[in-house]
């Protein structure tokens, strides 16, 4: 009878612990991810009112799902929802010939660069898809 309970006990125990909750939850910024030029004649104060007046601006996002392949798909199509509401012509205007801002989803890899999952680019002349990976904040 001990014998019997032992077993039982576990594969009771197998069952439980390969039955338990297998979620991934990673953790995102929205925002100004990076920006080249020099950006001394551009509006950076202007245009982080008027972005955070229309969008998730300069947060932290978190996603649980059971991959993180899953939870990329979610920050991305939570950014697509947010660049529906920009004005883009109205933000460009912040911007001078020769400088470039990079809003975008993506998560930090270092200190000084992040891998962006999706972005836009905001400059003088207009907007454009952001179309590498890794960004280095300067």
């Amino acid at each position: 009878m001990k014998k019997l309970s032992v077993i039982l006990l576990f594969f009771s125990a197998i069952l439980l612990l390969g039955c338990g909750d297998k979620t991934v939850t990673n953790h995102y910024s929205i925002g100004c991810l990076a920006y080249t030029g020099l950006m001394q004649y551009s509006d950076w104060d202007g245009f982080e009112e008027c972005i955070s007046s229309q969008v998730t601006y300069n947060e932290q996002l978190s996603f649980t799902s059971e991959s993180k392949e899953e939870n990329d798909a979610k920050a991305v199509a939570y950014f697509n929802e947010q660049a529906e509401k920009l004005e883009t012509d109205t933000l460009c205007t912040f911007i001078a010939p020769g400088d470039q801002i990079i809003y975008g989803v993506g998560y930090s890899v270092s200190d000084s660069s992040f891998y962006i999952l999706k972005g836009i680019v905001f400059s003088s002349t207009g907007t454009f898809e952001f179309d590498e990976q890794f960004a280095i904040m300067h």
